[in-house]
């Protein structure tokens, strides 16, 4: 599978989450898709600037080494469209490695793929990740299996970020 990665995102991201991630991969100059179901500008939750998306959720995907989702009102409003949950699981049915932080991890519960889990993610979605059937795990960075890790919060990046660049560069 090549190196390629998918950071898939809506309104309302977080925006330390989405933004130092996407610096730290052009710094390593690892190749790399924001996806979202409209061609137009998506804004975080700060505003501190809109990023445009390279790929639309409704094009045929390709085949991604791994896929990064922000959090805070991101995965809230991904779930507004059905096909969300659909496509995140179809990317850990191809072997995708999938990375959350914050509130995204509701995603990974959405596509059925936290029962039995140990997961981490925002104090505020513990309920949630519970009734998903995973372990909630108060952490800033908790490895759930082979291809899924999660991050507590943007507080954490400096634990989440060395372990996205690790986990991204293993494959």
């Amino acid at each position: 599978m090549q190196k390629k990665v998918a950071i898939v995102l809506d309104d309302g991201f977080h925006d330390l989450e989405l933004w130092i991630p996407y610096y730290r991969l052009k710094e390593e100059k690892i190749e790399f898709d924001i996806l979202a179901w409209q061609n137009r500008a998506y804004k975080g939750e700060f505003g501190i600037d809109s990023v445009l998306p390279t790929r639309l959720l409704s094009e045929p995907l390709e085949d991604y080494c791994l896929a990064f989702f922000p959090g805070a009102r991101s995965p809230e409003n991904l779930l507004k469209n059905s096909e969300s949950a659909k496509i995140v699981r179809r990317m850990y049915d191809r072997g995708t490695h999938l990375a959350t932080i914050c509130h995204s991890p509701l995603l990974l519960g959405e596509a059925g793929l936290l029962k039995g889990k140990s997961v981490t993610g925002h104090f505020s979605i513990r309920q949630a990740i519970e009734k998903f059937g995973a372990n909630y795990v108060d952490a800033p960075v908790v490895k759930s299996s082979d291809n899924i890790f999660t991050g507590r919060t943007h507080l954490d990046m400096a634990q989440f970020m060395p372990n996205l660049m690790k986990e991204i560069l293993s494959l």
